[in-house]
């Protein structure tokens, strides 16, 4: 028996982030749906103060 991991990515767009453009701590993804309208998909962790400067 072996130990395989699985890893799905895709494709988002960042539509928002929370605290400031300066300081950002997490974006908020979405894709578009059927009928074109950006819908929320999900988030990411918690940026890194080194990361969230250079958003």
């Amino acid at each position: 028996m072996a130990e395989v991991k699985v890893r799905e990515t895709t494709e988002a767009i960042v539509g928002a982030v929370t605290g400031t453009l300066a300081s950002s701590r997490a974006l908020l993804l979405g894709r578009f749906d059927d009928c074109g309208r950006l819908q929320y998909v999900g988030r990411t962790t918690t940026l890194a103060q080194t990361a969230s400067s250079t958003v």
